[in-house]
């Protein structure tokens, strides 16, 4: 089944911005060339709340100032608060909004409710190189903000992630072959002085190790419930975390090698916040469904690679992949990100519910010549 409404169409494959240097030189880059975008996607999300009947200007307010968020970014991670600086100098933007909407899932626990994503990650040593990979569900006002970010830092691995313009990324993978994949968990505690989501995917693709990302995990205070699987060559692990919460998650005890994920708790076991959240039953219409489909699958075939998963999600019939109306009426899947861990990296994307959005390659800034 394709999308109903836009199967006649291919959107052209996902924009790429492409940025190198210090901290405040990446983002200033990133804000250069996507400032139209970043003021399009400023004015949806206004109106959206708007819609909602709240304030936007209060909520940008609540999130950049209000609460610890800031500080936290620059008490633990000062290298990328300079560079949502440098995001707002290149698109000449406020600081305030421009952070506020680096708070994603923070914005949905203040009041918002969240969305949903599916994930999987497959390291067994006989089928093939690691794969992993994950649709990224999203409000249907982000629709045209996609971006995929190619990073060069002075320091550290290259990186390309998913990602809304503005945003310091959604997730994505390094060029040492490490992959970060995340997943909203409403249930988990959250706290108000933590470090948002965003902030914590671009910490984990810092590290150029396995188990030097999940000692980051470890060491960094959440600000939001979320699932991290990070898959590299050497193996896979999948952490439920939120405020002083993070524990480990399996799915098959005899294949350890493979995890996967949707938006409710695997391993968490603790008290569930009690934040506002929206008021449909999101594990039971949604969640617990494209759980069973992906347990289903990944069971089912001992092998798989790229383009099986681009297939999975691709997925309408049974929700993986979701257009207006599948699960939420003003939610959809906003992109996918697919990752290849051979002799080099390679990364796929889609700019956008993949039924009808091309995969493409996105390759490493300097690393263009060896696009397959």
């Amino acid at each position: 089944m394709s999308h109903p409404a836009t199967a006649a169409t291919r959107p052209p494959a996902i924009r790429q911005v492409s940025t190198s240097g210090d901290p405040r030189a990446l983002g200033h880059s990133h804000g250069e060339q996507a400032a139209e975008t970043i003021a399009k996607g400023l004015d949806q999300w206004r109106a959206a709340i708007a819609a909602d009947d709240r304030d936007p200007d209060q909520l940008i307010t609540d999130l950049s100032q209000r609460a610890g968020f800031w500080a936290a970014v620059e008490q633990h991670l000062p290298w990328l608060a300079a560079e949502v600086e440098g995001i707002a100098a290149g698109a000449g933007q406020d600081l305030g909004p421009v952070f506020a909407t680096n708070c994603l899932d923070e914005a949905w626990w203040w009041g918002a409710h969240g969305s949903g994503c599916s994930v999987v990650a497959v390291s067994d040593a006989d089928s093939g190189p690691p794969v992993a990979g994950q649709t990224m569900d999203l409000d249907t006002w982000m629709d045209g903000t996609q971006v995929a970010l190619r990073l060069a830092p002075a320091d550290g691995p290259r990186q390309v992630l998913l990602s809304r313009a503005g945003m310091v990324g959604l997730c994505g993978a390094n060029d040492t072959g490490l992959v970060v994949l995340v997943n909203t968990l409403e249930e988990l505690p959250v706290d108000p002085d933590g470090v948002p989501v965003a902030f914590v995917v671009r910490a984990l693709l810092a590290e150029q190790t396995l188990d030097d990302a999940v000692a980051v995990l470890h060491r960094l205070p959440h600000a939001s419930g979320q699932s991290y699987t990070l898959t590299s060559r050497d193996g896979v692990r999948g952490f439920e975390c939120g405020a002083g919460v993070v524990v480990e998650y399996t799915n098959d005890p005899e294949r350890p090698a493979r995890r996967w994920h949707t938006n409710h708790p695997l391993a968490y076991r603790g008290p569930v916040d009690d934040a506002e959240t929206d008021p449909i039953d999101w594990a039971t219409t949604s969640s617990r469904p494209r759980l069973a489909h992906l347990t289903e699958t990944l069971e089912a075939n001992d092998d798989v690679g790229v383009a099986d998963l681009e297939s999975l999600f691709s997925d309408t019939d049974s929700g993986i992949c979701m257009f207006p109306g599948r699960w939420r009426p003003d939610g959809f899947t906003f992109g996918s990100v697919i990752a290849e861990l051979g002799e080099q990296v390679r990364i796929r994307m889609a700019g956008g519910p993949p039924d009808r959005s091309p995969y493409v390659d996105v390759d490493f800034v300097g690393n263009e010549t060896t696009a397959t």
